[in-house]
């Protein structure tokens, strides 16, 4: 959090967690509610005299501004929030003409605006031991996160690849895997784009890697469509195009009918 481009400053960790949940929500949370939740071992009164403690210390750190605050009622009104802005370019790709889990290449840019934005997991390390409804709600709110970026860098991946552009494609699907390394999807996507360029044994060895990390996390195999894939790759049968041309706003066209020559 900064405030005129420094960080800011608050007393205490519940001040923090209060100011981040007022923000993330973007709600009106009732005084009941919040002092319930940040004190729960308290009774009530001690529970709304510490919430008022904290709004005081929140208020001196804030100048003053961005607090809403009112007899019963509290919210935050901050200029700017990352995971907002992370959401609103996620929301604007879905206006391009094709399914919300497609991309195109109007989606290229949101895409990549959208995951600079993620640079690590929700209030990472972070917790608040005595208030468990408030960890609970950071749980569930980083889970979120962490499914909106990975299905968004595997569009982005797509997108890339269906551009031609490959080793945007393969970041993309690397930093996936690297969320997620169960993700089989992102371990297909790999494999793809390693035969699209030529790399038939990095496509074996990634189909290996998937089997070793599937084992060891969850004693189970790969899917059926992965070990598909791996088969036609290593009998040299999977010849599906890299490239589709798609219209500059629409969906992915529809894999082209090969051209042939009118005299054969």
């Amino acid at each position: 959090m900064e405030l005129e481009g420094a960080a800011l400053v608050v007393d205490t960790r519940k001040a923090t967690a209060l100011l981040i949940y007022l923000a993330v929500t973007g709600q009106e949370h009732s005084r009941e509610s919040l002092a319930a939740m940040f004190w729960p071992e308290s009774d009530s009164a001690h529970a709304k005299a510490a919430l008022r403690r904290t709004l005081s210390s929140l208020r001196k750190a804030l100048n003053g501004e961005w607090l809403v605050i009112a007899r019963d009622h509290l919210a935050v009104d901050p200029a700017w929030l990352d995971t907002q802005a992370f959401a609103e370019l996620l929301e604007g790709t879905l206006g391009h003409g094709h399914p919300p889990a497609e991309s195109c290449t109007r989606c290229i840019e949101p895409l990549t605006q959208a995951l600079e934005l993620y640079r690590g997991d929700f209030m990472v390390g972070f917790t608040l031991p005595d208030s468990p409804r408030f960890d609970e709600w950071q749980y569930f709110t980083e889970r979120t996160l962490q499914r909106k970026c990975a299905e968004a860098l595997q569009r982005l991946s797509e997108a890339h690849q269906f551009a031609g552009n490959f080793e945007k494609a393969l970041e993309a699907a690397d930093r996936l895997l690297a969320l997620d390394p169960l993700n089989e999807t992102a371990h297909r996507q790999l494999m793809r784009l390693y035969v699209g360029l030529g790399r038939r044994d990095l496509a074996l060895k990634q189909y290996r890697d998937c089997v070793r990390v599937l084992q060891a996390e969850l004693g189970a195999p790969p899917l059926e469509e992965t070990v598909d894939l791996y088969e036609r790759i290593r009998a040299g049968e999977w010849t599906e195009p890299l490239v589709r041309k798609a219209p500059a706003g629409g969906a992915a066209a529809p894999r082209p009918i090969p051209l042939v020559g009118r005299e054969p």
